[in-house]
């Protein structure tokens, strides 16, 4: 019995890594997506969904503000997208498939899955709805 339970933990912490694929068509166009096309050179991506506890720290380089580090398939990000429109949170997105510039980030700050989120020098990786806000109420100066 402990040994199911184990491995049943064991798998639900676990990564999920998609197979994202890049590629640039003949007229110099970059696109995304799940399978690769027949004739063109790709890159697969090795983007994984943050699955482990939230994570705290410092962001070197993050902007000021409220910044989400996101993919369009990553259920967490958009749970925690909706999380900050609902309570009138303002925030800035990048995705980091089809951002270049989102993407650096991203690596600068040492993301290895999403969501990654910045709320000013602060970077939690995951997302917790109340550690969230205990984090941007700081930096808005509120208890």
């Amino acid at each position: 019995m402990k040994f199911l339970l184990l491995l049943v933990l064991t798998t639900l912490t676990m990564p999920v890594f998609s197979g994202v694929y890049k590629w640039t068509d003949a007229q110099g166009r970059t696109h995304y997506s799940d399978a690769p096309p027949p004739t063109a050179k790709t890159t697969q991506l090795k983007l994984q969904s943050y699955s482990g506890p939230v994570q705290v720290g410092q962001a070197t380089g993050a902007d000021s503000g409220v910044t989400l580090y996101t993919t369009e398939w990553c259920g967490v990000c958009k749970r925690a997208k909706a999380f900050m429109k609902a309570n009138n949170v303002p925030f800035s997105e990048w995705d980091v498939e089809k951002s270049d510039f989102g993407a650096a980030k991203f690596r600068q700050m040492g993301g290895r899955g999403v969501p990654l989120i910045t709320v000013g020098s602060q970077k939690m990786m995951g997302f917790d709805p109340n550690r969230f806000m205990q984090l941007w109420q700081a930096s808005q100066g509120t208890p």
